[in-house]
């Protein structure tokens, strides 16, 4: 390790040739908060109301979510090659941010509307259960939502967004500044979304133990929608492309586009590390709401929203707090050895939750407000929320600005700027971990033996829900750490790679 920090300080030299203004950072970066919104707070809220509020099957759900993750396999990398290749007075970004956001946020309030009859009891057995998914029309609705909000309208956005922010640079600190921005505004939805859930409930007033936010959810989708216009359209509006740089540059065609990207080690190398460490993220990810329900708060569905809401705000007020930090310990250090140290750390953090996602009387803090009532809170959960924010949610940050290098490494090759196209691989295949493993989701809230109807699970589900939890997210961040081990793009040749692309344009 101390090799390869030596390595990566040894090139300090140079000043930052091309730093973006802060207000141009500011609104490019709100961006972020348009992608939190979309992925955790629409994403976020269809397994709670879906399975836990409306009792259908989790397989159903979660197979059905997973269907529009594997078309990204097709749109995420056509949306980036189209916008690569776009020439208009707009840009080769602004117009897909727009469409993408219209669709996202119109089609959100759509998918509260499910067929009817969508009830009845699931038979066992996989294929037995396949079966039954595929007849039921509440696994083709969701399935077709789920195509058009996240394969079409967020993949619109989101990749052309980011494809962005990889060309407002070319320094190699910049590049991890201004990412740091981007995440922060993630960081701030992921402050709001949490809540979206309670406060469906909160809208349904005496009801809500029963209806579980079914009903509330419509009026949350309305204010999701016009989150993500607010803080969408900013960066559309006002961050300006270098529209001339393009107008006349030579198309790439989708098949030499595809060659050119699978020769490029260095970007397959972290790509292999976020599929890893994303699988093992999302496979049991969805535990983590049920704990909190059934296991923490005992099965009151108010309270344990309140409690998962206050831990997620947990994770992203540390992930606000640390962004600086790992940003300027990144530029001291590289980016290479500062991701692999949240990697190895990431996984402690993630193990932590054995110990901290506790029920015990002792792990509860309560409070007396003067005007009547009381607040509580279980306390020991918060440590493990603030190891994730400060280790785990900073490693996009990294991820983004090597990315940015990848794609200097692709400009030397090839002579194209395919930012786009870079991104919208890489994302894909996130996507690709994403939809394997939650088409696994269902199956194992399942097999644990979990059921809606009830109030309270057994110890032998909860206990499940935790085992799979601790072994399955800390490997994860194990085994990406080999991938990024491997990565060869250091300081000093990040630095020779900018000067042979500038001596080649002069």
């Amino acid at each position: 390790m101390s090799h390869i920090i030596e390595q990566e300080t040894s090139a300090d030299i140079k000043n930052a040739p091309s730093q973006v203004p802060g207000k141009t950072r500011a609104l490019w970066a709100l961006g972020g908060f348009v992608d939190g919104t979309i992925m955790n707070g629409t994403g976020g809220l269809v397994p709670l109301i879906y399975v836990n509020a409306l009792n259908i099957n989790a397989a159903l759900v979660n197979l059905a979510f997973a269907v529009p993750r594997f078309l990204d396999s097709v749109t995420d990398p056509m949306v980036g090659h189209l916008s690569d290749n776009t020439r208009s007075r707009w840009g080769r970004r602004r117009p897909w941010m727009l469409a993408g956001l219209i669709v996202s946020a119109v089609l959100g309030v759509l998918l509260w509307f499910p067929p009817r009859g969508h009830g009845g009891g699931a038979p066992s057995g996989f294929w037995p259960l396949m079966a039954y998914c595929m007849g039921n029309p509440v696994f083709w609705y969701l399935s077709l939502m789920g195509v058009l909000i996240f394969a079409v309208g967020y993949a619109m956005f989101n990749i052309t967004h980011v494809a962005m922010g990889y060309e407002m640079t070319t320094d190699y600190n910049e590049r991890t500044h201004l990412f740091k921005w981007r995440c922060i505004s993630f960081a701030a939805a992921g402050v709001v979304t949490p809540w979206l859930y309670p406060l469906a409930m909160a809208l349904e007033g005496p009801r809500a133990q029963v209806l579980k936010g079914s009903h509330g959810v419509v009026t949350v989708s309305l204010i999701i929608g016009a989150l993500i216009l607010l803080t969408g359209l900013p960066s559309v509006l006002f961050c300006k492309e270098k529209v001339a740089a393009h107008l006349h540059e030579e198309k790439v065609s989708f098949l030499s586009a595809v060659r050119l990207t699978l020769d490029n080690k260095p970007f397959w190398l972290l790509v292999v590390s976020n599929f890893v460490t994303k699988f093992g993220m999302n496979i049991t990810g969805i535990f983590f709401a049920y704990i909190f329900l059934y296991h923490i708060a005992r099965g009151n569905q108010k309270v344990g929203s309140v409690y998962l809401a206050v831990f997620f705000n947990a994770i992203s007020i540390a992930n606000l707090f640390a962004m600086a930090p790992v940003a300027r310990l990144t530029d001291r250090i590289g980016k290479k050895p500062c991701l692999l140290a949240l990697l190895s750390l990431s996984a402690v953090a993630y193990a932590s939750l054995w110990f901290t996602f506790t029920n015990a009387p002792s792990s509860f803090l309560h409070w007396s407000l003067p005007w009547g009532g009381a607040l509580s809170m279980q306390w020991p959960c918060l440590i493990t929320a603030v190891l994730i924010g400060v280790f785990t949610n900073t490693i996009p940050m990294i991820n983004n600005s090597m990315l940015a290098d990848v794609c200097d490494l692709d400009e030397l090759t090839s002579g194209h700027r395919r930012e786009a196209f870079y991104g919208a691989v890489f994302v894909t295949i996130d996507k690709m971990a994403l939809a394997v493993s939650g088409a696994f989701q269902g199956f194992l809230l399942v097999a644990s033996g979990f059921n809606s109807t009830l109030n309270v699970q057994s110890w032998e589900t909860i206990r499940f829900w935790l085992l799979a939890l601790v072994i399955t997210q800390p490997l994860g961040f194990l085994l990406g750490s080999i991938a990024v081990f491997l990565y060869p793009l250091t300081r000093d040749r990040c630095h020779r790679i900018r000067d042979e692309i500038e001596a080649r344009k002069a």
